[in-house]
C-alpha cells in the first residue's frame, strides 16, 4: 500500500499521545501526581495540524494513539482532536510494557481504555499501539488479547514485505496489522524506526533513508510522534518538585531530556522537511479493507 500524493511518496502519520510527566512519576514509584500541562499538549496538537496544513498534505487527518491516563487527566483534548476529524487509537490504559502484562490483564485494561476512549469521542475505537511497541510478533497469546478488543493493531515491526508476508500467513490470530517498519542503517544490528527519538537524535537523512529502503521493500513507512516530540519547549519535562522522594533523583530529572528536550530546538525543521517530501494516506482506520502488503 504505496499512494501517492500530489507526485509525493506517502505514508502514515501517526502519534502516541501520552503523558509523560505522570508516566515518569509513576513509573518511578512516586505517589506524587504532576500538574497536568493541559497548554503544553494543546499547543502540541496544534503544531502536528500546523505541519500538515502548511505542507498542504492531502489526507491530512492522521491518527492519534490515546492512553487511558490521557482521557482521564485531558478529556477536552481528547475531544478536541476527534472534533478536528483526527482518529482515536488506544495506547493503553496505562503506559505499561504489554510484555509484562499477563493476557488476561491486557484484556481487561485495554477495555478499560477503549471504554473511556469511545465514551469521550462518541466512537468505537478501532485500532491499538502498545507503548513503547512492547508486543513480540510471535506473542501469539497477547496478540489474541489485543485482538479481541480492537480490529487493528500497529506495534509490531517488520524490515520488508516478505518477511510480513510469512507473519502473517503463521499468525492464527484475527487481527490486521499495520506494522511500522525498521530498517538497517550502516550496519545490520542498529535499526531505525521512522519517527520517536531517531528522528530526534540523528539527522533527518537517516530516518528518510529508512523511509525510502521500507517502500522499496514492499512496506508503508508509518512515522510515529510524541507531544513531546513536537513541543519546543521544555514545559513537558517532569520538574524538579515533582520528583521529590525518587532515588537517583538527579539522574532522573537528567534522563528525561533525552526524550523531552535534547535536540528539541532542531526538531521543526526536521519534521518539516520529513512533511515537505511524503503525502498522507490518512487515519489508519480507514484502511481497514485487508492486512497492508498482504497481496
Amino acid at each position: 500500500m504505496v499512494r501517492k500524493d500530489k507526485h509525493k511518496q506517502s505514508v502514515f502519520y501517526t502519534v502516541d499521545f501520552e503523558d509523560f510527566t505522570y508516566d515518569l512519576c509513576r513509573y518511578l514509584g512516586t505517589s506524587n501526581i504532576p500538574a497536568p500541562r493541559t497548554k503544553s499538549l494543546l499547543k502540541s496538537f496544534y503544531n502536528i495540524t500546523n505541519l500538515l496544513d502548511m505542507n498542504n498534505i492531502n489526507n491530512n487527518k492522521i491518527t492519534f494513539f490515546c492512553t487511558g491516563v490521557a482521557a482521564d487527566r485531558y478529556p477536552e483534548i481528547i475531544k478536541l482532536i476527534a472534533e478536528h476529524g483526527h482518529e482515536i487509537g488506544c495506547h493503553g490504559n496505562t503506559h505499561n510494557n504489554i510484555n509484562s502484562m499477563s493476557p488476561e490483564n491486557i484484556y481487561t485494561s485495554l477495555k478499560v481504555a477503549k471504554e473511556k476512549l469511545s465514551e469521550l469521542t462518541k466512537t468505537e475505537v478501532q485500532g491499538f499501539r502498545a507503548p513503547n511497541f512492547s508486543l513480540d510478533k510471535y506473542d501469539f497469546e497477547r496478540l489474541d488479547a489485543v485482538s479481541k478488543v480492537f480490529n487493528y493493531d500497529s506495534s509490531l515491526h517488520f524490515s520488508d514485505k516478505k518477511e510480513f508476508q510469512v507473519w502473517a500467513k503463521e499468525c492464527p490470530i484475527d487481527l490486521i496489522e499495520f506494522p511500522v517498519p525498521q530498517q538497517s542503517f550502516l550496519f545490520s544490528k542498529f535499526r531505525v524506526k521512522p519517527g520517536g527519538s531517531y528522528l530526534k537524535l540523528f539527522p533527518s537523512i537517516v530516518v528518510r533513508h529508512s523511509m525510502i529502503k521500507s517502500i522499496n521493500k514492499g512496506l508503508t513507512p508509518i512515522i510515529y510522534l510524541h507531544p513531546y516530540d513536537i513541543f519546543y519547549d521544555y514545559n513537558l519535562l517532569v520538574k524538579w518538585n515533582e520528583l521529590k522522594g525518587i532515588k537517583l533523583r538527579s539522574y532522573w530529572y537528567m534522563r528525561q531530556t533525552q526524550w523531552m528536550g535534547l535536540f528539541n530546538w532542531s526538531q521543526k525543521q526536521k519534521l518539516q522537511k520529513v512533511f515537505s517530501e511524503f503525502g498522507s494516506i490518512g487515519r489508519l482506520g480507514d484502511n481497514l479493507v485487508q492486512n497492508p502488503h498482504e497481496n
